[in-house]
């Protein structure tokens, strides 16, 4: 049975968590979860794909060009004319983007984080505000972000080192766009990096199950945290702005 790491390895490659059908269906259709994420957490968009990456080996590695000559007659050409002409079926093309919000809601649920009072989650950036989640045991809050992106994590780490006091808890899908520098960051913060792929699991449902305790994950720091103001939603603009007007 295949990991549900091949999903998360796959989002950190989609900038805008977005693609084609055709390369939803081409990564992870062999993947056992595959039709419960389509099922909840794809949504398809209002635009075809253009191109898409080749799947044939090529050293070139040219894109495929798409050529709509119908409905019913739809082919994904080789531009350098290197490799046979492939058949699409009208599905292929449309773009099919990940359900952030449902995603994120799932996530809140399954962490037991506090979501904002408001109802959307504020983008900054590549860095998502989740919510706060309360350690009980050490009586700690922490501010909870995410980010998809693997090429901006040591910067996303960076920024938000620099915006709180506190410690905070940032997940990502992998680990692999971890640098020392940034490691080194997290720990003076004593904040927390959480790889969805090594603590979450799909479930056939659609919800997420924790491979370890919730506490576990979230690890509590050794020192305790300023207890939250009324404002302590703020969103990470406003924390930038409170930080930089201080300058």
């Amino acid at each position: 049975m295949m990991s549900d790491s091949i999903f998360w390895n796959y989002l950190e490659e989609l900038p805008e968590q977005e693609a084609a059908w055709i390369e939803w269906e081409r990564r992870l259709a062999s993947w056992h979860r595959f039709n419960t994420l389509y099922t909840h957490y794809l949504r398809v968009e209002g635009h075809r794909v253009k191109q898409f990456n080749c799947p044939s080996p090529c050293e070139q590695g040219y894109p495929r060009r798409v050529v709509e000559n119908s409905p019913s007659d739809i082919k994904a050409v080789c531009p350098e004319g290197n490799a046979e002409t492939i058949q699409l079926k009208f599905r292929d093309i449309l773009i099919y983007a990940l359900r952030q919000d449902v995603l994120h809601m799932a996530l809140c649920g399954v962490l037991q984080i506090e979501r904002p009072s408001y109802n959307k989650w504020a983008e900054f950036g590549s860095t998502w505000y989740l919510g706060d989640y309360y350690d009980a045991a050490s009586k700690l809050y922490y501010t909870v972000y995410l980010t998809y992106r693997a090429a901006t994590l040591p910067e996303a780490i960076n920024s938000l080192c620099h915006l709180h006091h506190e410690p905070f808890v940032l997940m990502t899908p992998t680990l692999r766009g971890l640098v020392p520098e940034a490691k080194q960051q997290l720990a003076d913060k004593k904040s927390i990096l959480l790889p969805m792929d090594a603590e979450l699991n799909l479930q056939p449902d659609g919800s997420f199950k924790t491979r370890r305790s919730i506490a576990e994950c979230i690890a509590p720091c050794n020192h305790r945290c300023q207890q939250p103001r009324n404002n302590k939603n703020l969103p990470i603009d406003v924390y930038k702005y409170l930080v930089y007007s201080d300058l």
